[in-house]
């Protein structure tokens, strides 16, 4: 039988095109082993793909942020009829918005830092201190900590330059936690928690992408207990998003209550992000599991 036909999409417009891209070169590298291959560069080569797509059996839609994880490859991809891995277009669009996702935690009885949404830098009154954030995005582009009035109006102009709508949340200080969730032999299960420790004040971008700037312990030095709701937590709101073969939560851990930062529905895939420190925790092997979701793809 011949090797299936992988298409690999990424790249795409956002600021975190550079990490996507990385991303799909660790999913390249792991499948040209078993399967025949090829690495998409959007938008640039949009029209070769739109050539050749025909020939493939399934798409892997590798992006991070607007364009990619917010459902428009997703919607592009069922309207050429190609079944691809990962979540549907609804999905995508609900998990990277900051206020739908904590809207949908906050149906299942999960608390997040109360916030407040901005769609033009104006003067607001608040507590210090805050966090804000684009209203949609990852890898903490874009995100500030703001202690004084003068940090917020300038936090906001940044977090303004990726989107035009700005999240200004309560700064809780606290233990911080990621649990990714995946599709594995049939069943949906929590992978095991992630500790994570940053040398700065929050997991910023720098300390995503820099080991020196942050230490993550899996599995996290934590009571079974707390573990256990991280992890139930982590997968009500992976069966509630409708999100399909994998997604990563991110949540705080202060004075013994867990809060719910954010989802998201196509985590990094490089070789220092958090998914395959979880899977080698949770002895589950990566070709293996990708294999599964591709017999198994969104339709």
């Amino acid at each position: 039988m011949p090797a299936k036909k992988i298409a690999i999409l990424s790249g795409g417009t956002s600021s975190e095109r550079k990490i996507a891209l990385l991303s799909a070169r660790t999913v390249l590298n792991l499948l040209k082993s078993k399967f025949s291959v090829c690495l998409y560069d959007f938008p640039r080569q949009i029209p070769a793909f739109l050539r050749n797509y025909k020939k493939y059996d399934i798409a892997v839609p590798i992006f991070h942020g607007s364009g990619g994880e917010d459902g428009v490859v997703q919607g592009f991809l069922r309207t050429l009829k190609i079944p691809f891995v990962f979540s549907d277009t609804v999905s995508q669009a609900i998990g990277i918005d900051k206020i739908q996702s904590k809207l949908l935690a906050r149906s299942l009885k999960i608390s997040t830092p109360d916030y407040i949404l901005l769609k033009k830098n104006k003067p607001i009154r608040y507590r210090y201190p805050v966090i804000v954030k684009p209203i949609a995005g990852g890898s903490s582009l874009g995100v500030s900590l703001a202690r004084t009035a003068p940090e917020l109006k300038r936090a906001i102009k940044v977090a303004l330059q990726y989107k035009q709508a700005v999240v200004v949340e309560d700064y809780i200080p606290g233990d911080e936690y990621s649990v990714s969730v995946v599709e594995y032999r049939g069943k949906t299960i929590a992978l095991p928690v992630i500790a994570i420790i940053s040398k700065k004040s929050f997991f910023d971008y720098q300390s995503k992408y820099d080991p020196t700037l942050a230490k993550e312990i899996c599995p996290a030095s934590i009571n079974k207990t707390l573990s256990q709701k991280l992890q139930r937590s982590a997968l009500d709101m992976h069966l509630a998003l409708g999100a399909r073969h994998l997604s990563r939560s991110d949540f705080i851990v202060s004075k013994n209550r867990l809060y719910f930062l954010e989802i998201n529905t196509i985590p990094g895939l490089t070789k220092n992000s958090l998914i395959p420190k979880s899977l080698r925790a949770a002895n589950i092997d990566f070709l293996e599991l990708f294999q599964g979701w591709m017999e198994h793809p969104t339709r």
